[in-house]
């Protein structure tokens, strides 16, 4: 099979596919007509780097551990207007709060949680949990076996992220809010005058 039919053949698959597809998982249904399956990374990443260079509105892209078709960021406003932003996740600010502590915490039990935020969290963490950002990981090796929770694949699909270590730093962050700190931006009046 010539490698032009295996590009083609790759990109339908990501076409039609509901969720990212493993390097495995396209390797095992490749793997009968095309012999050569240690070539399908470098073909994919090939695919990915013509998608993200070509003045079309979507590309290929690596996300949750897996290989999938995705639109350009640009275009979000005319695809939310389609979707009526139906599948939308909306995060309280608690919630947010509370994913953004396990993000960079993982694994992390729910007394420790509640000891960052300085209030309870089994709600929230219901919460995310029934939203599938969060997973059960374990149990500490403590009094009671208390759950450790982490992220899911389903969290690293929402935020576009590869892997967890994509994740901004902290220090980074800090530095960010520093900056805005020592330069606020202009705040409007209903007239839209700007003032200090």
């Amino acid at each position: 099979m010539e490698i032009s039919e295996v590009r083609q053949i790759l990109e339908a698959l990501l076409f039609v596919s509901e969720r990212p597809l493993s390097l495995k998982e396209l390797k095992e249904l490749i793997k009968t007509d095309y012999t050569d399956t240690d070539n399908i990374e470098n073909i994919l990443n090939e695919l990915k780097e013509e998608s993200a260079d070509l003045n079309k509105p979507y590309e290929i892209k690596f996300v949750a551990d897996g290989w999938t078709f995705a639109t350009k960021p640009q275009y979000s406003p005319w695809i939310k207007k389609l979707l009526k932003e139906k599948y939308v996740l909306k995060l309280s600010p608690s919630a947010l709060e509370t994913l953004a502590i396990i993000a960079y915490k993982q694994p992390i039990m729910r007394a420790e949680i509640d000891e960052v935020r300085g209030v309870e969290s089994s709600g929230v963490i219901d919460t995310l949990l029934d939203r599938k950002l969060i997973k059960v990981t374990g149990r500490k090796e403590a009094l009671g076996k208390p759950l450790l929770y982490g992220t899911t694949q389903d969290f690293l699909k929402h935020f576009g992220l590869a892997h967890i270590s994509e994740l901004p730093l902290i220090e980074d962050m800090s530095k960010d809010v520093q900056e805005s700190d020592n330069n606020p931006e202009p705040e409007l009046l209903f007239d839209g005058r700007k003032f200090r």
